[in-house]
């Protein structure tokens, strides 16, 4: 489609100063990214981020498809060790997505707040969104001799899929009218010519959009990680949701009718605090939110 290059080395270089010990594969096509990560970190110290051009089972929360197109978006997953010292902090989702938002604005937006999280994982363009995390944990194998953890302390990873480019023809049915993307097609060219005029010395490859992005969501999910303040309020600051009547569906019995709510904010837990319409209020530590549009 176009000539944006995904270097696996140049994103290591690039992470070298900030990620200790990373390893970056690149696959031009897989199943999942999710699996692949989990499955290489296993061969070694990590992390390791694995990012792929295409997913042919890529998914999203719940078991739900995530389209992955070849050449249009960017298809990353980072595995790390250390299970229960990452879940503790029950923020790794919301670190995410501040990492996400905030280098979708550095590297497309010239560093002006532009993106928006919609709690807890998607990234949103106005009312469209261009981006997916789904975080899985494998916990310790627990020994039976003496009910201590052995060697394995555990794994975290953090997929994300984000929508780069506009793919030719749109996106399939069902998603055609929720879904988004960063660059429409008509400004790929532009954005070559600019974007061509920063590489110095990579002029072979003059156009690595998402390579940049790559790197900027890794650096920025493990700066992050280490300031929970500064990570929650932008968090905050980027919510889409704060002050909007919304639908709610906890998944925890489908005889329930989804109740009506209106956001109030989000806590130091990165839950969602809403008020009910009979004036009680909760806050949510998981399931889904639809706005109501009026």
């Amino acid at each position: 489609m176009h000539l944006d290059t995904i270097d696996p080395i140049y994103i290591e270089n690039k992470l070298k100063s900030t990620v200790s010990g990373i390893r970056v594969i690149f696959k031009d096509e897989t199943g999942s990214t999710n699996e692949d990560a989990l499955s290489m970190l296993a061969e070694g110290s990590g992390p390791v981020l694995v990012i792929a051009d295409k997913q042919l089972k890529g998914r999203g929360r719940r078991g739900r498809d995530f389209y992955s197109p070849k050449g249009t978006g960017l298809y990353l997953s980072l595995a790390m060790p250390g299970a229960k010292e990452l879940m503790e902090t029950g923020k790794v989702t919301a670190t995410a997505a501040v990492a996400v938002a905030t280098a979708i604005d550095e590297a497309v937006f010239s560093g002006i707040s532009t993106s928006l999280i919609k709690w807890v994982n998607d990234i949103y363009l106005g009312d469209r969104k261009v981006c997916g995390i789904l975080t899985e944990a494998r916990l310790p194998v627990l020994s039976e001799a003496n009910d201590d953890t052995k060697d394995d302390k555990g794994c975290v990873v953090v997929g994300i899929g984000v929508n780069v480019y506009e793919p030719e023809g749109g996106f399939p049915e069902g998603i055609a009218d929720k879904a988004g993307y960063l660059i429409p097609l008509d400004r790929v060219d532009e954005m070559m010519g600019l974007r061509a005029q920063h590489v110095g010395e990579r002029t072979d490859h003059a156009f690595m959009l998402r390579s940049e992005l790559a790197a900027g969501i890794v650096r920025n999910f493990f700066h992050y990680l280490n300031r929970q303040d500064e990570s929650l309020k932008i968090y905050r600051e980027k919510s889409n949701l704060i002050g909007s009547a919304v639908r709610i569906n906890t998944f925890a019995d489908p005889d329930i009718p989804q109740r009506i709510a209106t956001v109030l904010g989000i806590d130091d837990d990165c839950g969602l605090i809403v008020e009910y319409e009979d004036g009680s209020r909760e806050v949510l530590s998981s399931g889904e939110v639809s706005v109501i549009k009026n």
